[in-house]
């Protein structure tokens, strides 16, 4: 019996990391096999040689896919090219849906026996719903993060959708012994600490900063010992000390992982942009206010395109409204003064947010088989069933 033969093909950071997690996974169960495709750096430390540099895919944003289109049309070319070539056993496509989806579907045209896996589902249920139906055509099987997508997929009659689990919490198990960040920083246990997460891109950070600094104002005038504390990224640091270090306080920035999760675990409130960071703070049991804008042509198209209740995920997984948000115009001290004020006060509010939150790990997948292994597991069954 031949090796068996998996192409991967991932995008993006985020996709990086799931393919070196799917790859442990599917060698655990066949030592043996055959890895092909496009990947990161997590990806090649698990053993990947990757046709071309990720990062040459790794575009965001309709200006620049459009500017560097013809670029993209070649690689997806290639792709395609060395799937016809190998002709592997499955093709596993993660995230990155502007270009794996055009792949799967050039793939399932030339191959239409060929299994094609959709490894994080794009967010049909958002907007765009027509999607799901489309991807039937050219995907056997959807692999998602939350579970609410497996009926939506099935409503818009796309591929067959198996919810896998949310990789956060492999990454949250393995965080081990959380330090005492109030130890750490000589913080009491009565100081109100509050953390605030102005965003992980600088046009995030630059277009929300000012309204999330002006708010730390207010509440500072109103809580007595208010103490801050504000997780960045290696580029993002400089941006941020500018913003919010100096005025009446000097919040505590980290930059290390573990202490980040130490400051959601021992903070009592937070002020968070939208995304994935009101996902960790979710599975911190964080009570948190979320804020957001872009520039208003996009904020209001996105806003008018949304087919569901929250723009939180947090929201949506728990079918609640546990994080209160504030988008576009409502982004504004106005609003986030007093509902991030209420949350560092009212200790009645506070406890059942987190009673709310502590329903999260489990609904995102906690206590089951880690979310690769059961990737790894519906992906080798596709490849029993052809």
């Amino acid at each position: 019996m031949s090796k068996p033969h998996i192409m991967i093909v991932a995008g993006e950071t985020s996709g990086d990391l799931l393919g070196a997690d799917l790859m442990r996974a599917l060698c655990a169960a066949q030592p043996d096999t055959k890895f092909s495709g496009v990947g990161g750096p997590a990806m090649s430390r698990a053993g990947f040689s990757s046709l071309f540099d990720m990062s040459e895919i790794a575009i965001m944003g309709l200006g620049p896919i459009l500017a560097n289109l013809r670029r993209l049309f070649g690689l997806a070319d290639l792709t395609v090219a060395h799937a016809c070539e190998t002709q592997p056993d499955i093709v596993v496509l993660i995230d990155s849906p502007e270009f794996n989806h055009r792949v799967a579907a050039r793939i399932k045209k030339r191959f239409p026996d060929m299994p094609i896996v959709c490894y994080v589902a794009p967010s049909v249920w958002a907007w765009r719903r027509g999607r799901a139906r489309k991807m039937a055509a050219h995907f056997d099987a959807v692999l998602a993060l939350f579970p609410f997508e497996t009926q939506v997929f099935k409503a818009l009659s796309g591929p067959p959708c198996h919810f896998v689990g949310h990789p956060i919490i492999g990454r949250v198990e393995r965080l081990g012994q959380i330090p005492d960040f109030r130890k750490q920083h000589g913080l009491g246990a009565d100081i109100p600490l509050l953390c605030v997460l102005p965003g992980s891109r600088m046009s995030e950070i630059r277009k929300i900063g000012p309204a999330f600094w002006e708010t730390l104002l207010r509440i500072e005038r109103r809580v007595e010992d208010l103490a801050v504390v504000i997780p960045v990224l290696p580029h993002t640091r400089e941006v941020v000390h500018d913003m919010f270090v100096g005025g009446p306080f000097s919040p505590i920035l980290v930059e290390d992982e573990g202490e980040k999760w130490a400051a959601f675990k021992a903070a009592n409130a937070a002020l968070v942009s939208s995304g994935t960071a009101t996902l960790e703070l979710g599975m911190a049991g964080l009570p948190s206010v979320v804020g957001y804008r872009m520039g208003k042509t996009l904020t209001a198209f996105v806003l008018r395109s949304l087919r569901v209740p929250s723009a939180v995920i947090v929201n949506l997984v728990l079918d609640k409204p546990v994080m209160e948000e504030f988008l576009a115009d409502r982004c504004d001290p106005d609003f986030l003064t007093p509902a991030v004020h209420k949350l560092l006060v009212d200790k009645d509010l506070n406890a059942e947010k987190r009673r709310q939150l502590a329903a999260l790990p489990e609904e995102l997948g906690a206590h089951d088989a880690p979310p690769d292994a059961r990737a790894a597991g519906i992906i080798h069954e596709l490849m029993r069933q052809t």
